[in-house]
């Protein structure tokens, strides 16, 4: 009798190993696809921030086409312009690709012509009436350098004013700068 409760226990421990095992290696599997998926976040991020254009004109059109929601209308390039100071230009291009991740090169000019350039990347997103911005990392001389997504002046949200088509009018809901870009094709370039 003896034998046969230390038999039962001896099979009951191997079960519970046996359990123990399978639900850490499942665990492990799950923390893998995990990791790949954040790994693939970030590469896109990185390949928006340092790569050309991935958005066709022919992506930006079929997605005004089929637009149903204020998200899809904004899939595209954008161009703005305002005056910052008494002699400086403030020029910008944004990219919003379909996957919610964005690309802004602003140039600031100097009466004089020259500019300096800033690129930011992060993602992008519109909820009600609502546009909003989380910025990730900046591009410099080609190489992505990421932000401390802990600092709470790189997330923006703007209220959205107008979305048409051709034309984006939104506020900060903190200061509250407007803006206003149109629609570009996804050739235009900020000038030289």
């Amino acid at each position: 009798m003896h034998r046969q409760t230390r038999n039962r226990k001896q099979a009951r421990a191997r079960a519970v190993s046996t359990s123990a095992r399978r639900q850490s290696a499942l665990l492990g599997v799950v923390i893998t696809i995990l990791m790949a998926l954040l790994l693939f976040m970030w590469a896109e991020q990185a390949r928006a921030a340092v790569g050309s254009a991935v958005i066709t004109n022919k992506q930006a059109e079929e997605t005004l086409a089929m637009a149903k929601s204020p998200r899809e209308v904004f899939v595209g390039r954008w161009y703005g312009e305002d005056k910052t100071g008494s002699a400086v230009t403030k020029r910008w291009l944004v990219d919003a690709f379909p996957d919610g991740v964005f690309r802004i090169t602003f140039r600031f000019y100097e009466e004089d012509g020259s500019y300096r350039e800033q690129v930011e990347v992060g993602e992008w997103g519109i909820s009600g009436p609502v546009y909003f911005l989380s910025t990730k990392g900046w591009v410099d001389d080609g190489m992505f350098l990421k932000a401390d997504t802990s600092n709470g002046q790189l997330y923006d949200a703007y209220k959205i004013l107008k979305l048409e088509q051709q034309v984006f009018e939104y506020e900060h809901f903190i200061n509250g700068n407007r803006y206003q870009v149109r629609r570009v094709d996804t050739g235009f370039t900020l000038p030289e």
